[in-house]
């Protein structure tokens, strides 16, 4: 309710409230045939809107909302009494959601309730908040469907809701591929069992009239009007302005999973922590999938139709929060409080091994070396970045900082002596100050609603699975027998990995360089329809210069995966190959039975190696001019006193260096964890 009231207008919501006003019109004349003729903004079914009428006929009456193009800006002049009240039809539709999923797992409610992205669309006058509802009751009732004695009764109840979505929004019916996915999943457990087409079909049917009979504008005309519709998604995904002049990247639908209006309205919400439910979900996704596959099916199911899909607006996420938030509970669980079950439950003679004082004797002066140069190359400079990052250290503060400064507002705002400031963005007083934590939760902010931080993980793991998956291969190739010039191909193959990053991207620059690169000479001579003619004006296009940087990168990387595989190869006993062959194993089932197991132990030291320079690649981005590609660039160019950024902030750039060593202490933990990576080679 606070978001309802204090939310200011977005866009859409004058086009859903002048069509609440239409259908209230027709309520109140009881002209009831109407509403087959009345479908304002016909693009979307109408029932969402139809209950907005609904929720509006006991206020008074305003004149009709004008009708206004989809370019226009949010309408400041609603008639107040009727934003209310459908917002707070909304709000409890909203509200019904979150005590839907907490009869399921109440931390999962808690986090539904207090996700920002989904109060803010669920309560303004959207069509998200009915299908939201009815998309998760369709998964619930499915999956009761499952252990119930009565299995038609709720997979019935299960397709009436699935025809009351796509009444709402058609969006949202993702949630029912989701469905037949796992049906389809659940019946090729066991063979014998009779697939369950016939039922299916039946269960498709039941929807599909339900639909029918809840979207009173089709009946008229069914098929003609449904074309009309789904139509003009397809030609205003690819037509309108306001789509084109946005320029959103494809991974996009990403980014507004790790964002949070907190920043945008101020005031508003009291929570803005959508970036860690997210992070959260994450890590719960592999025990969801254990417990009930169909949430996992339907959040990767509808990130896969967002990110392919070419209209990326905010809203459209809300079909997967349900979901999200299930993940995110199962995630508290994986990372919290399953380890705190298994440390209590540990003997304490593992918790406090006990180790002989003649053996840590023997091994100091081996260690003692090592720990002072960790000390003085590592040690010291991150708690020197530490204490930057505290400050607001800048370029035009850089005389007071190093002659003692830093130190001096450091240790006094650590001994209380000297009280935190608050200095605005960009710093650029003389004298350094201690900021506290409070740069922070700002730099947050800013690399995940720019979609920074999204893309670098986007970025690392698919340039890191493309390398290993290349360099893989090539190793495979190589260890066949019967390969000619085998150390010659291995030669070539390395070659990319012996030249310097800087130089190996000022190469591939030569090639998509706007106007002087190789790519645009020869559209330049032989016309645009030369091979890879797709790629120009990349620079224009966040997907298409992901892709061109992401040839380079693994074009630069998978030399190295191929020298850990090539290398694993070489140790794999060749007996286990016959033993696999006598038992009339394919290829595949050899690679992913045998081969893969056994390189496993070598392979994935180097993967984790691969995914510290992809999060941390800077010499490409920088060398292309992406100034905010990864975390690393867009520390340099806050760094850098005569960039092209916002140059000189000292503190910012420390910030941003220590968020990323936070980040991929992470991911080494975890990656290890869950690959064994620390329990090395056990066969050789």
């Amino acid at each position: 309710m606070r978001a309802v009231i204090l939310l200011p207008g977005d866009y859409d919501e004058d086009d859903y409230l002048r069509a609440a006003q239409q259908y209230a019109a027709l309520v109140r004349a009881g002209d009831w045939n109407g509403f087959t003729q009345t479908n304002y903004r016909a693009e979307h079914p109408p029932l969402a809107k139809i209950l907005f009428g609904f929720s509006i006929l006991s206020v008074p009456e305003a004149p009709l909302i004008p009708d206004r193009p989809t370019t226009a800006e949010p309408d400041k002049f609603l008639p107040a009494a009727q934003l209310h009240s459908a917002r707070t039809s909304g709000a409890i539709i909203g509200t019904l959601t979150v005590a839907l999923i907490s009869l399921v797992n109440p931390l999962a409610g808690l986090f539904l309730a207090i996700h920002a992205m989904t109060i803010k669309y669920v309560d303004q006058v959207m069509l998200e908040a009915l299908p939201a509802l009815t998309s998760l009751a369709m998964v619930l009732a499915y999956l009761k469907s499952k252990t119930a004695q009565r299995k038609t009764g709720w997979l019935m109840a299960s397709a009436i809701l699935l025809g009351l979505t796509a009444a709402s929004k058609y969006l949202y019916c993702v949630a029912g591929i989701a469905i037949l996915a796992d049906w389809m999943l659940d019946a090729r457990k066991d063979e014998n069992a009779p697939r369950p087409y016939a039922a299916m079909v039946l269960w498709g049917l039941l929807a599909l009239i339900v639909f029918f009979a809840t979207d009173p504008y089709l009946w008229p005309d069914p098929l003609g009007r449904l074309r009309d519709s789904v139509l003009y998604h397809a030609a205003y995904s690819s037509g309108a302005s306001e789509v084109q002049d946005a320029g959103l990247p494809f991974w996009q639908p990403l980014v507004w999973l790790n964002t949070s209006p907190y920043s945008w309205h101020k005031g508003v919400f009291l929570f803005g922590l959508d970036p860690l439910i997210a992070l959260l979900a994450a890590f719960g996704l592999s025990r969801l999938w254990k417990k009930e596959r169909v949430h996992v099916l339907w959040l990767g199911i509808g990130i896969f139709f967002l990110l392919i899909w070419p209209t990326k607006w905010p809203q459209y996420i809300i079909m997967l929060t349900a979901p999200l938030a299930l993940a995110a509970a199962n995630g508290v669980m994986t990372l919290i409080i399953q380890p705190l079950q298994n440390w209590l439950t540990r003997p304490k003679s593992k918790i406090f091994p006990i180790k002989s004082h003649s053996d840590l004797r023997q091994a100091w002066p081996w260690l003692i070396p090592g720990l002072l140069a960790f000390a003085i190359f590592t040690l010291i400079p991150l708690f020197f970045q530490l204490g930057v990052s505290l400050t607001d250290f800048n370029s035009i503060s850089i005389k007071d900082g190093l002659n003692g400064g830093i130190w001096r507002e450091v240790w006094g705002g650590l001994t209380g002596s000297i009280q935190p400031v608050a200095t605005e963005f960009p710093f650029r007083a003389r004298e350094v100050h201690f900021t506290g934590p409070r740069t922070y939760l700002p730099t947050l902010d800013f690399i995940t609603g720019n979609g920074v931080l999204v893309f670098n993980i986007l970025w690392t793991i698919v340039s890191v699975a493309l390398q290993a998956a290349l360099g893989i291969g090539a190793a495979l190739l190589l260890w066949q027998r019967g390969i000619k010039f085998r150390r010659g191909w291995e030669a070539v193959f390395i070659l990319p990995w012996a030249i310097p990053e800087m130089i190996g991207a000022l190469m591939w620059l030569n090639v998509f360089a706007p106007t002087t690169g190789w790519l645009s000479l020869a559209a330049q001579t032989y016309g645009k329809n030369i091979p890879f003619g797709f790629l120009l004006g990349w620079e224009h296009s966040s997907s298409l210069w992901a892709l061109v940087l992401l040839i380079a990168a693994v074009w630069y990387g998978f030399p190295f995966m191929m020298l850990a595989a090539s290398a694993g190869l070489k140790l794999v006993p060749v007996e286990v190959f016959d033993a696999a062959q006598l038992d009339g194993a394919s290829a595949w089932q050899t690679f992913r039975h045998v081969t893969w197991p056994l390189l496993m132990p070598l392979v994935i030291p180097a993967i984790i190696v691969r995914g510290i320079f992809a999060f941390n690649q800077f010499y490409l981005f920088q060398t292309f001019q992406i100034g905010s590609g990864t975390l690393a660039t867009l520390s340099y160019n806050f760094f850098n006193p005569s960039g092209y950024f916002i140059n000189g902030q000292f503190a910012v750039s420390a910030v941003l260096n220590i968020i990323t060593l936070i980040i991929l202490i992470g991911f080494v933990i975890l990656f290890n964890r869950w690959s064994k990576a620390g329990e090395g080679v056990t066969y050789a």
